[in-house]
Formats: C-alpha cells, sequence, structure tokens
C-alpha cells in the first residue's frame, strides 16, 4: 500500500505510469484498490478516484458501456458532492445523477452524459465504448483535476463481452481500447488480474511497448503480520485461540491471510484450535474438503488448465515440480522424469499452458520451470492426482505434523511471536479491550495499568477521565480506524473504543508510539 500511496502522490506531478497489479486470486488486490478509493475520497484531494470490477458474466457491450459510465459518472458526483455511493457501489440512473449535477451547477458533467446518452439511444456501440473510456481523461481536462481509473479483473474484458445483442461475437480484444488511454497523465490506470498468465498475454498483445508497469502482489505476509492475522480473524469470529494454536496455523499456512481466514471458518463439526494436534486435524479435512474453500480457490486453476491440456502427462508435471518447488527444473530434466515420452515441441507446449494457467512458473529463463511455492497447493495436488498417477495416497495429517517438527523453526518462531507482542501494540491492545467487551465488563485494573504521571497538574485533570474509563464498558473496538473531517486530511486512529448509555456515549482513543525494547509494553 505505501508503493502505490507514493505512486498516487505523482499523479499531480504528471509523472505516475501506469500499472498492473498481478497475483492469483484471493490475495488481496481488490482490496487494495477499495481501501486506495476509499482513501482518497475521504481525502478529498485533487486526484479523484474511479473504481470499476468486470464481472465473470457475459454481457452486450453495449449494456456493458451503459453500466461502466455510470459507475464513473456516480463515483465522479459522489465526489463532487460528498454523497456517500449505495449499498455495492451501484452506479445511479441517469435521472439521479443529472439531478445531482445540476444541484451543483456542473455543465461539464451534464453535457457529457448527454452525449453519452445520445451514443445509447442510436446504439452505436464502438462510439459508446470510446466515450465511456475516455471520460475520466475529458473530464480531468475541464474540471482540472486528476483520476486514478481501477479496473479490477480486467481480463475478463476478453471473454465474457459480446458486440451483438444475441452475444454470439466476442469482443475479445477490448482492452485494447485502453491503449492510448493508458498513458494518460492526467488520468492514469491501476488494473489487476487474478490469472497472472492470462494477464501478462493479455499487456504482451494489447499494451505492447510496455504500457503497463507490472506489480506483482504477494499471498503471503511476513511471518509477524501472520501472527497478527490470525489473531485479528481470530477475534473477528470470536474463536479461542492459544499463542502455540495460533504459531501453529500460522506455520502451516505459510502466513497466507486467505488460508488463515479460510482455515477459521471452517464448517467442520469437529473443527478445533485449541491445540496443535486440532489445527492439524481440521487443515487436514479442509485441504481434502472438495467443497471447502481452500480447495475450491485452486480447483478452478486447476480443473480450467488440465482440461485444456487434457491428459497424464501434465499431471506428472504439475506433481514433479510441486515436489520440487523451491529450486528450478529445466525441461530436460522434465523430461528425463518423463522418461522421454514427449517431443520437445509437445512439453514445450504442455508447459507453456500449465504457466498460462498460473500452475507453474518461468523460471530464469525460457528453459526452465518450478512449481508455485504453495504447501497448500501442493498438498491439494497430490490428494488429487498422487493415487491416479503413482498408486499411492498422501498421508496429508501426516505430513502436516512432520512440517513442525522442526525444533529450530519452532524456536524461532516462538522468538518472533514474543518480539510481535512487544512491537505490535494495536494487536495487544485490542485484544485486551475485545476480552472485556466480550464478558460485558469495564476493564479491570484500568488505573493501574498506566504508568505513573510525574506532572500534579497534568494528573489532576486526568484524574476524573480515568475514574469514567475504570467504570465504563465499551461495546465496540476498531483497530487502524480512519477519521474523516471535513477539509481536513484523513486522521489514523490507531485503536478507537467506544461505549453507551441512556444519557450519553464515550470513547477511549489510543496513539501508539514505539517503545524501548528494553520496556516493552505489558497488560500489567
Amino acid at each position: 500500500m505505501e508503493l502505490l500511496r507514493n505512486w498516487v502522490h505523482q499523479i499531480p506531478k504528471k509523472t505516475a505510469k501506469s500499472r498492473a497489479l498481478l497475483g492469483r486470486r484471493k490475495c488481496g488486490k481488490s482490496a487494495i484498490m477499495q481501501r486506495l478509493f476509499n482513501i482518497l475520497w475521504n481525502e478529498n484531494g485533487v486526484v479523484i478516484p474511479f473504481y470499476f470490477e468486470v464481472r465473470d458474466i457475459n454481457r452486450w457491450l453495449l449494456s456493458f458501456a451503459d453500466i461502466y459510465y455510470r459507475t464513473f459518472m456516480s463515483q465522479f458526483l459522489s465526489f463532487k458532492t460528498r454523497t456517500v455511493l449505495d449499498n455495492e457501489n451501484c452506479p445511479w440512473d441517469f435521472a439521479e445523477l443529472i439531478k445531482m449535477a445540476k444541484a451543483i451547477n456542473n455543465n461539464n458533467a451534464l453535457k457529457n452524459m448527454d452525449v453519452f446518452q445520445n451514443c445509447l439511444d442510436k446504439e452505436q456501440i464502438d462510439q459508446a465504448i470510446d466515450f465511456a473510456f475516455s471520460a475520466p481523461g475529458v473530464l480531468a481536462g475541464k474540471e482540472n483535476v486528476f483520476f486514478l481509473v481501477m479496473i479490477d479483473e480486467i481480463q475478463y474484458m476478453t471473454e465474457y463481452l459480446y458486440h451483438d445483442k444475441a452475444q454470439q461475437v466476442k469482443a475479445y480484444n477490448l482492452p485494447g481500447a485502453y491503449h492510448g488511454l493508458v498513458e494518460s497523465k492526467v488520468a492514469p490506470m491501476l488494473v489487476s488480474g487474478s490469472y497472472v498468465g492470462w494477464m501478462v498475454k493479455m499487456m504482451r498483445e494489447m499494451f505492447v511497448g510496455g504500457r503497463l508497469k507490472q506489480t506483482e502482489i504477494s499471498s503471503k505476509l511476513t511471518p509477524e503480520e501472520g501472527f497478527e492475522t490470525v489473531y485479528r480473524y481470530a477475534d473477528f469470529y470470536e474463536i479461542e485461540v492459544t499463542d502455540e494454536s495460533a504459531l501453529v496455523i500460522n506455520q502451516l499456512t505459510q502466513s497466507d491471510p486467505f488460508y488463515i481466514a479460510s482455515l477459521l471458518r471452517s464448517d467442520w463439526i469437529e473443527r478445533d484450535f485449541s491445540t496443535k494436534e486440532g489445527v492439524i486435524k481440521t487443515l487436514d479435512y479442509e485441504v481434502r474438503n472438495r467443497k471447502g474453500e481452500l480447495f475450491g480457490t485452486w480447483s478452478e486453476y486447476i480443473y480450467s488448465t488440465i482440461k485444456a491440456v487434457n491428459d497424464r502427462y501434465a499431471k506428472q508435471i504439475l506433481l514433479f515440480l510441486s515436489r520440487n518447488r523451491e529450486k528450478e527444473c529445466t525441461r530436460t530434466e522434465i523430461s528425463e522424469h518423463l522418461n522421454g515420452k514427449l517431443p520437445e515441441s509437445k512439453l514445450e507446449e504442455k508447459l507453456n499452458a500449465l504457466e498460462a494457467g498460473d500452475l507453474i512458473t518461468q523460471g530464469s529463463s525460457n528453459f526452465r520451470y518450478r512449481g508455485i511455492s504453495d504447501d497448500i497447493l501442493d498438498l491439494i495436488f497430490r490428494d488429487l492426482y498422487e493415487e491416479e498417477i503413482y498408486h499411492t495416497q498422501p498421508d496429508v495429517a501426516a505430513e502436516l505434523t512432520a512440517s513442525l517438527e522442526k525444533d529450530k523453526e519452532i524456536l524461532s518462531l516462538k522468538g518472533a511471536l514474543n518480539d510481535l507482542k512487544g512491537r505490535m501494540l494495536e494487536l495487544v491492545i485490542s485484544r485486551e479491550l475485545n476480552k472485556y467487551r466480550k464478558l460485558g465488563n469495564p476493564i479491570a485494573h484500568f488505573r493501574q495499568r498506566f504508568r505513573p504521571v510525574s506532572n500534579a497538574a497534568h494528573l489532576s485533570q486526568m484524574e476524573k477521565m480515568l475514574t469514567d474509563c475504570s467504570e465504563s464498558r465499551f461495546d465496540r473496538i476498531w483497530t487502524n480506524y480512519y477519521l474523516s473531517l471535513p477539509q481536513t486530511t484523513v486522521l489514523e486512529i490507531d485503536v478507537l473504543a467506544e461505549g453507551e448509555d441512556a444519557d450519553c456515549c464515550w470513547a477511549l482513543v489510543f496513539e501508539l508510539k514505539n517503545r524501548d525494547v528494553k520496556n516493552p509494553p505489558s497488560m500489567k
């Protein structure tokens, strides 16, 4: 997010180059773009955000142009009038949009809508698409502002949109309509795609000349961030986890927030997150559960790609590269694993198809390949195909247990956990506040938790506040709460606790600073 925030700051300087966020499904691309939208909307500055998600449903191109344009105009007028968008960011109809534009005397928006509606009425498809796509850049010039155009899952434009109402003629090259617009200095683009191979192919064919700067989004957090994520999700879903079980969850999921959330959302009747053994049994179930989130996320990639390649050799290649996922393998090594049964050209063709399906990746050269560095995916691959190919069934639970038997690694992670508790002050405080929120009690020993105040004048001023807080219950707890006031920069509050009764309401605000490592924070 810091990289993108710095990039957005370059937009008013007209030096921001359009970008593409690349990463598999559930790695947080949409959340990043939506958060960026909210930050820019709340800042109410010179950069106006526009966010549009391309859906994987068939649609006539003229209908798509209508939705795209109204979504843009809704977000533009929402920004100008400070009117909150409808639920799910549904666009307003033209009657409402015209009413809003008239209310602020925005003739540029009114004229723009009039021209676009004329294209719709006459079913001028090409003109409507060109007009809709160019609207941010046009209004940027007329309004003396800048836009950030965010298109989520742009690769779906090549598959689900049709030139004709009967949906027979696919508009497979529609993203090419952005070819020139993507170089705009007043309305640069941020696009995303969940199928990296598909996205790269599309950019190579339709955004030639490096018009989009590729930005990879990793699905993995750092171990410290992973620990925090386990605790945050556990608090959100009101699940009790111990330090040991949080440690195990974080390690087995490789600090992947989607895997962490999916595991904690398990519907298995015997799920257990209170012990190491319980976590292993629950994850074992979820890996093999054909209706679960973990399997469902990867099955879409696996089945579509295997169907396209459609043979035993593709499965052998997948298993081989996944087993050796920590290193690159040459085509020669892969061919030898297949006992030379595939000609070089056929082998390369299958490898390219698997890469396009995001099941393997290119190595340091076109001659080298490697498996996806993902332990959960490896278990899913093998649970699906190992018995078919090698006539043995993997013991998922035993392998998960074995991965936890690395004492040195466990000790280092325990050290990281202790270090986390010393540095992640928001996490420590929010968990403590939530503990008493669930009990419905005031915070125990509230006064004693503060270090002595040496300044007597300050202490006397704080006396009533401390007394009130020690007797009050807090019903709502937020971390990293954004407070927006008119004509001011958005203020981020580290931890906010609120409570109320029939007569009044109260709030406790924590602004946290780094502390001396020799004197870490404590709940005592």
